[in-house]
């Protein structure tokens, strides 16, 4: 563009050739702003302005007046940032652009109307300096960008009625989580209580039956002595499977002696059944901890070792437990095969997510992840040692 034209030139006795080169220049950049589909005004070194199109008058509501001192750098009623604080005429983009004699483009900036519309736009500012480094004017291209920003808001709002659902949602499904977790162990604790008393019972009379058969047996038929002792071998057997099956649905320990003899008692219990060594890393004692908060970490320990038997194919585990600060802290490490790195991606494999939301409702976090040198699981979990529901 030959910005030399947009403005007359101050000689005062101007070649004629000259005058009407420079005229025609400056209806040929007139028309070409006219048709732009956005307000376009020219101002001149004072900031008066000396030219606007039809969009600009669209944009401000009104027609100003040309070359006067009343409009200068804008022809808008008023003017704020995006933010909503009111501008001065003379410290609009415009008026920047004049001043500082530098480009200003894609500035957003609030128009309003006489009427008290507001329409936001983005300024692109852009002075005329000529051969010699003189100021000319500057030319100013207003872009509504109402609609866009309508969208955005609307947008915007409905990101966030979306998020409070979420939330909302997410809260339900904890609650129902915790809810479910709570009635899962209520069932685990009745059932628990009718096999150590119904069936305990039972047990009980059968094995005092059997033992009294036995010394009946001895006298009047001693061949089938060895065979009767072979039914109280299982008698017992069933016994000790009907105890490890009410200690899995109720580890009465827990509620009597607490996390580290409950623990323990059930690691060195695993270890024995499995047959996989099992090193324990326990504190004497701990601080007050909350009974279903003890109850998760030691739900967390069954379901830890469960995967380490069952999955990982473990030859060794380590349980410890320990206080860091205002934290209790438990880990699992076992040296099996470990948990594939796109199986962690799914949490809901292995119980991971189970334990998850058990720790949750205690403002406890857990991880899992693989082991030291890359080698077997290790299971993280910790919770503050305040933790209440």
């Amino acid at each position: 563009m030959d910005t030399k034209a947009a403005t007359p030139k101050t000689d005062s006795n101007p070649p004629r050739s000259t005058s009407k080169t420079a005229n025609h220049n400056e209806s040929e950049f007139h028309r070409l702003l006219e048709v732009l589909p956005a307000g376009a005004y020219t101002c001149d070194a004072e900031g008066l302005i000396t030219y606007f199109n039809q969009h600009a008058v669209a944009l401000w509501g009104r027609a100003p007046a040309l070359n006067d001192a009343r409009d200068r750098f804008c022809g808008s009623f008023k003017l704020f940032s995006k933010d909503g604080t009111p501008i001065a005429h003379d410290q609009c983009w415009m008026a920047l652009a004049l001043r500082e004699r530098r480009q200003y483009n894609g500035q957003e900036i609030i128009v309003e109307r006489p009427d008290g519309v507001r329409v936001t736009t983005l300024a692109h500012a852009n002075p005329f300096i000529d051969g010699e480094g003189g100021l000319l004017g500057a030319v100013n291209v207003l872009v509504d960008i109402s609609a866009r920003k309508q969208a955005e808001e609307a947008l915007r709002e409905a990101h966030d009625r979306l998020a409070e659902k979420v939330i909302a949602r997410t809260t339900e499904l904890t609650e129902l989580s915790h809810h479910l977790f709570r009635a899962a162990e209520s069932e685990r604790a009745k059932l628990a209580g009718e096999l150590h008393d119904d069936m305990g019972s039972l047990l009980t009379v059968l094995s005092i039956r059997l033992g009294r058969l036995k010394e009946q047996l001895r006298e009047v038929a001693p061949k089938l002595v060895d065979e009767q002792q072979e039914v109280i071998d299982l008698l017992q057997a069933t016994v000790g499977a009907q105890r490890r099956i009410v200690a899995s649905l109720r580890p009465v320990l827990l509620d009597n002696f607490g996390l580290v003899i409950a623990l323990k008692n059930h690691v060195e219990d695993w270890s024995r059944n499995s047959g996989i060594p099992a090193e324990l890393d326990l504190p004497s004692e701990l601080p007050p901890l909350h009974a279903e908060a003890a109850l998760t970490l030691f739900r967390i320990t069954q379901e830890s070792l469960t995967n380490a038997a069952k999955h990982a194919r473990a030859s060794s585990v380590r349980v410890s437990l320990c206080i860091a600060g205002k934290e209790i802290g438990l880990r699992i490490d076992d040296d099996g095969k470990g948990i594939a790195p796109e199986r962690l991606q799914h949490p809901s494999s292995h119980g991971i997510l189970g334990m998850r939301e058990r720790l949750l409702q205690f403002g406890g976090r857990l991880s899992v992840e693989p082991g030291a040198q890359g080698r077997g699981t290790r299971v993280c979990a910790t919770m503050p040692t305040g933790a209440t529901t």
